[in-house]
């Protein structure tokens, strides 16, 4: 058994073992309920009454309406039966020989058994730490501590292949100056393929553990309404709810009554904010950014970082009207690193330059001009050495932007 396989229903066991209060005699907290089941395993709030049904039904959990600390109304809280504990055990007892990624204060990532970082814990139980491991697929030194400090929560889209990935140390340090310092807003442009998204993943890095890192991968059939749902899911999460009731009483939505309840969901949560792909989005998916983006200033511990490829879509909106201060425009790689990279892939230093200088140092370019697929493409009967590779380039341009 691995914490990768753990199906919702061992996941809900492994997280009540925490819980040893009887409900019935005195009270539970948020964690037995339902918004505390969803949250601790991951899944959606309206998928927790399937699970903790099947559960009950082969007697591993009961249910008790009681009070819940801060709650006026009781509420429906869950806890374990004896054969539910014994097996919760069982299963824990499986995982805790099991090797898994941890990350320690200076970002290094390294293997350890689980129960050896538990034994690094301070007041972090074992339910705990397999079930932060199974949302994040890492665990982190900085969340060992059992002080009574927020729980971060990190969302990020799949991470793109860094091979390509040279030397932006200095693009990288820029948007993390921007977030450290609190600057509200942070664009980053350039054009198809120049490694925006993998830039602003390496960026962030930093800020996982001590920041909430909510990432939004945007597409032009994206409705502002479907937006503000992944908002409200997301924000469910870090224990704020008005944007979610607000999307379940109205299902016409008002934008400036949703942004009125986006924008107090957000205020001091000490949240980043990715938005990425903002190119050929519906109107009114960009009147939210916008509205986003011109009230950014008065969020306080928001950061908000849009990537884009067309730069000039952003300009309607005051704030964003011109390049200022807040963009960083990627280039290509600088020669150096272009030929540190070409040279990588045994490209002769000679070739290198020649290849640079046709692909101004674009990454994605380096990468598919040496590759097998775009070699498939060119026919190379009757060109010279020098033309070969100004077709490569060529046809790696056309596989970019295709």
């Amino acid at each position: 058994m691995r914490i990768e396989d753990l199906s919702v229903n061992e996941r809900i066991l492994v997280h009540l073992k925490d819980f040893t209060t009887d409900p019935e005699s005195e009270g539970a907290p948020i964690g037995q309920t339902q918004e505390g089941i969803a949250d601790a395993v991951g899944i959606k709030i309206n998928h927790v009454p399937r699970a903790t049904n099947s559960l009950m039904g082969d007697t591993y959990i009961d249910e008790s309406l009681v009070h819940v600390g801060g709650l006026k109304r009781k509420r429906k809280a869950f806890f374990l039966t004896p054969r539910g504990s014994e097996l919760a055990v069982k299963i824990i007892d499986q995982l805790k020989k099991q090797k898994i990624l941890f990350r320690d204060s200076s970002g290094l990532e390294h293997t350890e058994h689980l129960h050896e970082i538990l034994f690094k814990a301070r007041g972090i139980t074992i339910s705990h730490l397999i079930l932060a491991y199974f949302r994040e697929g890492v665990i982190l030194e900085s969340s060992l501590s059992g002080a009574p400090s927020p729980s971060y929560i990190t969302i990020l889209p799949e991470r793109p292949q860094t091979d390509t990935f040279v030397d932006r140390t200095e693009e990288a340090g820029f948007i993390r100056a921007r977030i450290r310092s609190g600057s509200p807003l942070t664009v980053v442009s350039g054009i198809k393929g120049i490694g925006k998204t993998a830039l602003v993943l390496r960026a962030l890095k930093e800020f996982e553990g001590s920041k909430n890192i909510l990432w939004y991968s945007l597409h032009e059939w994206d409705s502002a309404r479907n937006l503000l749902e992944q908002m409200a899911e997301n924000h469910v999460r870090l224990g704020r709810n008005g944007l979610k009731k607000y999307l379940r009483q109205y299902k016409d939505t008002d934008l400036g009554l949703a942004f009125a309840s986006l924008f107090k969901d957000l205020q001091d949560s000490e949240s980043v904010l990715v938005f990425d792909s903002i190119f050929d989005l519906k109107r009114e998916t960009l009147q939210l950014l916008y509205m986003l983006c011109e009230h950014s200033h008065k969020l306080n511990n928001i950061s908000i970082v849009l990537i884009t490829r067309d730069r000039q879509s952003l300009s309607p909106t005051p704030c964003l009207g011109t390049l200022g201060p807040n963009d960083l425009v990627l280039k290509g790689l600088d020669r150096a690193s272009a030929m540190e990279l070409l040279g990588s892939m045994g490209v002769p230093p000679d070739v290198a330059g020649r290849v640079f200088a046709m692909t101004q140092g674009h990454p994605l370019a380096l990468k598919l001009v040496n590759s097998d697929e775009i070699m498939k493409l060119v026919d190379t009967k009757g060109l010279t050495d020098e033309e070969l590779w100004v077709v490569r380039c060529m046809k790696a341009f056309d596989a970019i932007f295709e």
